[in-house]
């Protein structure tokens, strides 16, 4: 099944807290993301998770340097790991092979008793994608390769296919690398596509300031956090959720260019980590609007 994703179907996956929910039953999670080259990508992926609406993001950083600038930035994040509803591995981190801190993306990967209930959801970005290309993780996973990362995946498995080529037909090469890859595959872009299986959804990413470093990480981070909220049930809810992460992702990005209507300003990465909450509020007030 094939759709565009919409504003009707972002509202039906977002989860409101109520008078009964706690910073757990909200969701948390967890974030294996930076490194002493990329120190910044922990930074943005954990805004963006913090922005979700989990009420408990923990931070696993490469060293000292990492966990401080993160926690100066994220007074919010605990620092250190523990079972999460969902994790992120990778933003920041060129080779997860060769990260100090690769033995615990091993067991967050394989081993399932590192999810809440032993039951998650996992988010696989930059360097720690190579993880799928020779076994399957032990939760619903998606990467998120934008086509030039996707076009090195497919070559690992392969496969020749230029960056072009995959810019021109996201939908076929999203399917083929789930397939591939036995896992969920959000690529990014201009007409973002997440697919699994026999399920795809494609997303107007009309943004075009979006297109500067550290946004890719924002949106990584938000998709843990968003998967630890919503919880999805199934390939078709799983593949909705991720989907849903990119919409409100381009909407943040949107509000803080200032171009739901005409050309808009420049923005870096965290302006659209801070108006994410702004996104909520505008798919809220335009469902209401359209009914």
């Amino acid at each position: 099944m094939n759709s565009r994703f919409n504003v009707k179907e972002a509202i039906s996956l977002i989860v409101y807290p109520d008078k009964d929910s706690n910073k757990y039953s909200r969701g948390v999670a967890g974030l294996l993301t930076g490194s002493e080259r990329f120190p910044g990508a922990g930074v943005l992926s954990s805004r963006g998770a913090l922005r979700s609406g989990a009420g408990f993001c923990r931070y696993m950083g490469e060293g000292q340097f990492c966990n401080s600038l993160v926690l100066g930035s994220c007074p919010e994040i605990v620092l250190g790991e523990g079972a999460c509803n969902s994790f992120l591995i990778g933003s920041g981190i060129p080779d997860i092979m060769q990260d100090p801190r690769k033995d615990l993306a091993e067991r967050i990967f394989s081993d399932p008793s590192m999810y809440r209930g032993s039951k998650g959801w996992l988010v696989l970005d930059a360097g720690a994608m190579d993880l799928v290309l020779n076994s399957s993780p032990a939760v619903p996973a998606v990467i998120t390769p934008h086509s030039g990362e996707l076009q090195k995946l497919l070559k690992k498995k392969g496969i020749e296919a230029t960056a072009e080529d995959i810019l021109d037909n996201p939908l076929r090469f999203a399917k083929l690398a789930s397939r591939l890859f036995s896992c969920a595959v959000l690529l990014k872009g201009a007409r973002t596509v997440a697919a699994l299986g026999a399920f795809l959804q494609e997303v107007d990413a009309d943004c075009h300031f979006l297109a500067c470093a550290g946004t890719g990480d924002v949106l990584a981070g938000f998709l843990a956090g968003f998967l630890a909220v919503c919880k999805p049930e199934g390939e078709e809810e799983f593949v909705r959720a991720c989907a849903a992460a990119a919409y409100l992702h381009n909407l943040a990005g949107k509000i803080a260019s200032q171009s739901m209507a005409g050309p808009g300003r420049p923005i870096v990465a965290g302006d659209v980590a801070d108006n994410l909450p702004n996104a909520f509020l505008w798919v809220y007030g335009q469902f209401k609007k359209i009914n």
